[in-house]
Order: structure tokens, then C-alpha cells, then sequence
């Protein structure tokens, strides 16, 4: 009887320790140019970075939000720096380069090119990532 009941301890202790030590991981899907959605988007993962200092963060650019990662472009570019050096990850769409006829060499060093937006926050959501999608 002692046995089964340190058994029991032991499964519940291990299954509460395996949820409170899992990694807090998000993927924002940024499609805009709009500044003002792309400063509330900075503003949001400040916030959860000021919250949950170890979670990890992707941004996923695409559409016309590609021109904030290149490097002669893009209005937040201190705002990107800060949050990279606060170890956020950018992504850009290729698909979203190609379709605008830019070149991948335009993309800033902060940032990394993938293949497709979409395929990037469903391998993304499959490894366990939430989901938040830019908002104003």
C-alpha cells in the first residue's frame, strides 16, 4: 500500500513539475505595414517580455510588413534592435520578398528569411507555440 501510494506522489509531483517548467513560447503573425499595428505589436512583446523574461518569441513578418526588416527601410528599427538584443526572433516571408521583387540580401542581419510565413506559424503551433496575430 505504501508503494502504490509514493507511486501516486511521485506521478503527480512529476506531471505538476513537467507543466510549471515548460517553456512559454509565442509566434506573432505581423501581415501589415501599418506603423501604428507594428508599434503595438513592439509594445505588446515588451510587455510579455517584462512579465515572463524567459518566454520565447517569434515575430512573423509577411505581406507589406516585410519593409520593416530591411535595411534601408522600416520605421521601428531601434524598437527591432532593442527586442532582438532581448533575444525576439523576426522572421520574413520569401513568398512576401518575391511577390514585392526583394531581394533577400535586403533583409536586416536581425532577421532571417523562411519560406513561407504560413508554414513557419503552423510548424510553429505544432512544436507548441501560441498563436497571437497583430492587432491594433
Amino acid at each position: 500500500m505504501k508503494s502504490l501510494a509514493f507511486t501516486l506522489v511521485f506521478i503527480v509531483t512529476s506531471f505538476l513539475s513537467s507543466r510549471t517548467s515548460a517553456q512559454l513560447k509565442a509566434v506573432w503573425e505581423l501581415p501589415t505595414g501599418d506603423t501604428a499595428v507594428q508599434a503595438g505589436v513592439y509594445r505588446q512583446v515588451n510587455n510579455v517580455l517584462n512579465a515572463a523574461p524567459e518566454i520565447k518569441i517569434e515575430i512573423v513578418f509577411h505581406g507589406d510588413a516585410v519593409y520593416a526588416l530591411l535595411n534601408d527601410t522600416g520605421y521601428y528599427k531601434q524598437e527591432i534592435l532593442k527586442l532582438h538584443q532581448r533575444g525576439v526572433l523576426f522572421a520574413v516571408c520569401n513568398n512576401s520578398l518575391k511577390k514585392r521583387m526583394i531581394d533577400p540580401k535586403r533583409v536586416a542581419p536581425q532577421a532571417f528569411v523562411v519560406p513561407s510565413a504560413f508554414v513557419e506559424i503552423i510548424r510553429k503551433q505544432q512544436e507548441g507555440w501560441s498563436y497571437i496575430k497583430a492587432g491594433d
